[in-house]
């Protein structure tokens, strides 16, 4: 055994031997160039074998060259992945924060998808305090006990009344105000992380907190300002007193006063609310916190609740009534958490909306299963993967082995080309050498054969077949070369070019080369308009003059001293003119304040960047909608209160549109319109007469003031008014001259040139139609629009003709392919048959064929509405009547004759019903006109094609969120002044409300609420009987008119009655014969047969909460969708379909690839199959040797 193991370990170094002597032989006589049939030549062996030896280096070291830059290189991986859930997004945004982009499927979506917002209000508003059982209490001891009008057991009535005004306008303005917010649209065109998410929606949240609250607090202030501007009288006495002239006859008023503090100069005059005892006056107890004032809502928001929080301080309260309450009466809890104190005044609790706490909660995967990211991509830098290194070394493989077989040979015969051995005894013609030559090449061109026979075969046929199959192979390659030569040399290309993170002067200069085709899209998508936009004003000079200062307006207040003055003198009505303006001035700035903070908080949608010449264009569209806007939202809320004060015909304290007489010694003094030449203020607030200086008590005018009026209200009058006198120093000098003062003020003129567009002789009304403005200054910044969009590339197309390079890669992509095709295909002559294929007729309608996959990416992702929606309106018939006709107001004012009728009378009533009836008509128009020019102004947004159903559910639901804003809008506003007037206890001039009589014993009026069918206007407004024609007393009427109504207010009239009168011709006749102090006219009755949502018999509170509209016609859907579609403008759509690879694909695929793969099988498999073979012989012929075994 020990032989044999001696034998074999011998035998390896000879066989090791015999196995390099064979690879070495291998080696040396390896060649890839054999001569077809094989040479003797040792000159061509040798040049053969070194181009074999030159093509392997070649071909290693560009493979090795190519392997190690495909190897090393970084580059940047971009992973796609599909549909991810939230978990998966914050798993990959932990990790590639900064490249990671998840593009919703849905970029708009309501606030309300993913915000939550809950509310808790001050306790007061859900406490007993408030409860229309307390204040019916309060005001039952008004008709037990013996009561001074400023005792507290009075004026609580009317202040608990106005708490309760405060809860509910609170409450309905926040209820309104949340689904209108819950309405808006966040935008996003990629899903945003978490972390900036929930500070961008809190942000929302406060910014919606924030303008509920001011435009909350701004409905509130209009109110109060206007009331004291008008010097409205207090049925309460409050802030005028008034007398009987002479002890009967002519009422007068004067105003009241709290300390040093006059009600003609300031409404926020308070004293300590006290019970007095009515025999002598003294207090009785004064009531902590709580004060009265001039009207009770100013004395409400000065006043606190601490009282009402110490059950001891109420029960001695409600020891000084007659009574005690029915109910238990509970202090408010001083243990609940607040964040006001105990002794907060109610104005810094209505600052607050009421509101304790607002508790936001904001649901991060609610937004983000609604934004429904299609897929997710990231990107970082690695290094090519195995299967690239591969496939692209397989992809150059056959040409580079093609160009080297064609290159290398040559090249290495002609370097190594022998020279002529001289023969000094032949000599060579010339002409046979060049004979020579041409008959060689000329057989070698006969003779050049591709494609041989293995062996070489001597057959004639064959070797023909092999040269023409050589020849076609040689023209089909020569001819598709140069056809593809040509084709890439030749056709345009179009280029996309990517530029990352471009900078805004590099876009500039792409947009001015490519502006056609350049797209950058925004990371950003959504901005607020304060980013790019600044807007400054200059407010008209006289709202920054001494004019509007309470030195200026106290100094007037006393320019008469203690002596007499006609009650339409300047010196007597001035405080109350430049009081207005201060408000006007006053009003005006909080509500473009607010307003700007509105727009600045505004949301600009672009999901690409914008040129700079389209977005200044748009930005400043936006602007003059923001001024347009502002100015008619002022003026809105300032003509709804106008025409409201008219309507309910409010006596003004300085008696400018109604005075009393008492007539033939009777005990209660009639009403009488104050008229100004041949214009009554019953039917218009707008008479005017020309304000002067007067020497009382005669009632000649000293000095005429120059552009200054007097009219019916304050605010009327100096709408009308303007400001030429004070522009001029004379005039002032003049004015002042009248002044009974001590000391005059140093006045100084307004300065002309500083009037900008307006005139000096411009009306206050022209003046405030311009929102009081001299000068808008606008800054749009478009370089911090640009940094905000952040545009994360810039992509470009254009047209070039290819690079040479890639045209000789083209060709040497193609080449090792194409020459093996050939081979393949030439020398077989393959017949092609071409079957022609039925192309697919495309469907009508891709998205009924592909819904759930279907993409249409919108050119336009942000469009106003009023691209695609148009909305008209038709009112209810009666805003077109006679019934709202100048006409028909006057007819009714000329039967009506002061001291004849009696003012509960419809003949007294009917000219202020029928201007309410217009005034309603105008300002549901006017609010609709305006509201519906801001929502055409509003922006729908989708990235890309919305389906035609859910698109047309989303505009209906759109103009349905429009009609309900506009209607809530509108009757919040109206329910305002509806209860401030009721809380402040405002006179009506008609004595609708509450009536005075005098006592036979005092000079002094007395004022007492009017009850209607047992309800008393000191409790409720609504209080009301059926209108009537009656006699003086109205103890017998002699017709009750159908429908209509008699309330504390005209408009609380006027929204209690129906017009089922005014549909019957002969009601209408049978009222008409009861006119008896002008002809008749000929009046048509309403049609009863035209369609209309609203019977005969509804009431005007319908029809008004109804806006007045019979029908909303919206444009058809179907144009709506067509419209949308157009201005969204996809640019392409795209669709997913299962399919199998077309034929095209395959077969270019297949070529791509043949060439290299046949030459790495050529190159690898005989090899492989003959070392294969040797291994099995070695291992046969191992098995079969016979080894002797020698025994010892």
């Amino acid at each position: 055994m020990s032989i044999l193991c001696v034998i074999l370990v011998a035998n390896i170094p000879n066989h090791l031997s015999q196995l390099y002597g064979k690879v070495k032989s291998y080696i040396q006589d390896f060649n890839l160039f054999p001569s077809v049939p094989p040479s003797t030549d040792e000159h061509q062996l040798r040049n053969e074998k070194i181009s074999t030896r030159i093509f392997l280096y070649l071909s290693i070291l560009f493979l090795a060259v190519l392997l190690l830059y495909t190897s090393l290189i970084n580059i940047t991986q971009t992973v796609n992945v599909k549909a991810p859930t939230m978990t998966q997004y914050l798993e990959l945004y932990s990790t590639y924060s900064q490249t990671l982009k998840c593009p919703c499927k849905q970029i708009s979506m309501n606030y309300n998808t993913f915000i939550s917002i809950e509310y808790t209000f001050h306790q007061i508003c859900t406490s007993v305090f408030i409860t229309q059982g307390w204040i019916n209490f309060l005001n039952e001891e008004y008709y037990v006990n013996d009561l001074y009008i400023n005792d507290y057991r009075v004026t609580s009535i009317f202040t608990f009344q106005a708490l309760n005004t405060f809860c509910g306008l609170a409450i309905q303005t926040t209820s309104i105000r949340l689904s209108q917010f819950y309405s808006n649209q966040y935008v996003s065109a990629f899903v945003i992380p978490s972390e900036i998410f929930e500070p961008q929606v809190q942000t929302l949240v406060d910014q919606f907190i924030s303008s509920t609250t001011h435009d909350f607090l701004l409905s509130i202030s209009t109110v109060r300002e206007t009331t004291q501007s008008n010097a409205l009288f207090s049925a309460q006495l409050t802030n005028y007193e008034m007398y009987l002239f002479g002890g009967r006859g002519y009422a007068y008023t004067d105003p009241e006063s709290y300390g040093d503090c006059s009600c003609s100069i300031s409404a926020t005059c308070i004293e300590q609310s006290s019970m007095f005892r009515y025999s002598n006056g003294r207090v009785l107890y004064s009531v902590p916190g709580m004060y009265t004032g001039c009207y009770t809502v100013d004395s409400l928001l000065q006043s606190n609740l601490q009282c009402f929080y110490n059950q001891t301080c109420i029960n001695k309260v409600l020891s000084y009534y007659a009574t005690p309450p029915s109910m238990n009466i509970t202090a408010l809890d001083n243990s609940l958490p607040s964040n006001f104190f105990r002794n907060s005044t109610l104005e810094e609790v209505i600052n607050e909306m009421m509101v304790e706490q607002f508790i936001p909660s904001i649901i991060y995967n609610t937004y983000y299963n609604v934004c429904q990211p299609t897929e997710c991509t990231y990107t970082y830098q690695t290094k090519n993967s195995i299967i690239y290194i591969v496939t692209t070394l397989i992809g150059l493989l056959g040409g580079l082995i093609t160009v080297l077989k064609l290159i290398v040979p040559p090249v290495v015969i002609f370097i190594r080309k022998e020279k002529e051995r001289s023969r000094p005894d032949i000599e060579i013609i010339e002409g046979e050498d060049r004979y020579t030559v041409g008959q060689k090449l000329k057989n070698y061109l006969i003779t050049y054969n591709t494609f041989p026979s293995v062996p070489p075969s001597t057959d004639e046929r064959l070797l023909q077949s092999e040269r023409i199959s050589t020849r076609v192979y040689i023209i089909l390659l020569t001819l598709s070369l140069a056809i593809l030569l040509l084709y890439t040399s030749l056709i345009n290309v179009t280029q996309t070019v990517n530029v990352n993170a471009p900078t805004m002067i590099k876009y500039l200069e792409l947009y001015s080369t490519y502006s056609q085709t350049l797209k950058c899209p925004c990371k950003q998508v959504s901005i607020s308009y304060n980013t790019f936009i600044s807007i400054e004003y200059t407010f008209h000079q006289i709202c920054t003059s001494v004019f509007i200062s309470q030195d200026w307006i106290d100094y007037l207040s006393k320019s008469y001293g203690s002596n007499g003055v006609h009650m339409h003198d300047f010196r007597d009505t001035s405080p109350f003119t430049f009081q207005a303006l201060s408000t006007l001035c006053d009003l005006i700035n909080q509500t473009v304040s607010i307003r700007l903070s509105q727009f600045n908080s505004s949301q600009y949608v672009s999901a690409s960047v914008i040129s700079s010449d389209v977005f200044k264009s748009q930005v400043q569209s936006l602007i003059d909608q923001f001024r347009l806007s502002a100015t008619n939202d002022f003026l809105l809320s300032l003509t709804t209160i106008r025409n409201t004060t008219q309507s309910n015909a409010l006596f003004s304290g300085l008696q400018t549109n109604y005075y009393f007489i008492t007539q033939n010694d009777t005990q209660w003094p009639d009403p009488y319109v104050v008229t100004y030449g041949n214009c009554s203020c019953s039917s218009s607030p707008k008479c005017i007469a020309q304000s002067g200086i007067y020497n009382y008590p005669d009632p000649k005018i000293l000095f005429s003031v120059p552009g200054i009026y007097i009219g019916c209200y304050v605010i009327e009058s100096v709408l009308q008014s303007d400001l030429r006198c004070f522009y001029n120093q004379t005039c002032i000098d003049q004015l002042q001259a009248h002044f009974l003062s001590t000391s005059l003020m140093n006045i100084t003129t307004l300065d002309e040139s500083l009037l900008g567009k307006l005139r000096k002789n411009s009306t206050i009304e022209e003046v405030v139609g311009q929102l009081m403005m001299v000068q808008w200054n606008q800054s749009i910044m478009y370089d911090e629009y640009f940094n905000a969009c952040q545009p994360f590339e810039c992509t470009y197309t254009h047209q070039i003709k290819n690079k040479l390079i890639y045209i000789v890669t083209t060709l040497i992509g193609l080449l090792g392919g194409l020459i093996t095709m050939l081979k393949l295909i030439v020398p077989r002559v393959i017949r092609f048959v071409r079957r022609k294929q039925e192309q697919p007729t495309p469907p009508i309608e891709l998205y009924s064929t592909y819904p759930q996959t279907l993409i249409c990416p919108c050119t336009q992702i942000s469009i106003n509405y009023d691209t695609f929606i148009s909305i008209e309106y038709t009112f209810h018939q009666v805003c077109t009547s006679f019934f709202v006709n100048p006409d028909w107001i006057r007819y009714l004012s000329d039967n009506y004759q002061a001291g004849s009728v009696s003012s509960f009378d419809f003949r007294s009533m009917g000219p202020y019903l029928f201007q309410a009836l217009n005034a309603f008509c105008e300002l549901v128009n006017q609010t609709i006109s305006i509201r519906l020019t801001q929502f055409y102004s509003s922006q729908y947004v989708s990235s890309s094609v919305i389906s035609s159903d859910v698109f047309k559910s989303q505009a209906q639901s759109l103009i349905d969120q429009f009609n309900s804003s506009t209607t809530s809008d509108f009757l919040l506003s109206l329910t305002t002044i509806r209860n401030t007037t009721q809380d402040n206890a405002l006179f009506a001039g008609p004595l609708t409300s509450y009536g005075f009589g005098t006592d036979i014993d005092y000079d002094d009026p007395f004022i007492y609420p009017q009850i209607y069918d047992g309800c008393s206007c000191e409790i409720s407004a609504v209080c009301s009987y059926q209108a009537r024609i009656c006699d003086y007393s109205c103890n017998s009427p002699s017709f009750f008119v159908p429908g209509f109504y008699m309330a504390c207010y005209i408009i609380e009239s006027l929204l209690q009655s129906d017009l089922r009168c005014f549909y019957n011709q002969t009601c209408i006749d049978e009222l008409q014969s009861y006119f008896i102090y002008s002809p008749l006219i000929n009046i048509t009755s309403l049609n009863a047969s035209l369609p209309s949502r609203f019977l005969p018999n509804s009431t005007f509170e319908e029809i008004v909460n109804g806006l007045m509209i019979e029908q909303w016609n919206p444009s058809d859907q179907s144009v709506m969708y067509e419209r949308y579609f157009n201005a969204c403008r996809p640019s392409e759509c795209t669709y997913i379909q299962e399919t199998k690879n077309s034929i095209i694909y395959i077969v270019t695929t297949l070529i791509g690839l043949l060439g290299g793969l046949i030459t790495a099988l050529k190159l690898v498999v005989p090899r492989l199959v003959k070392f294969v073979t040797f291994c099995i012989r070695k291992w046969r012929m191992r098995n079969a040797a016979v080894i002797p075994v020698i025994n010892t």
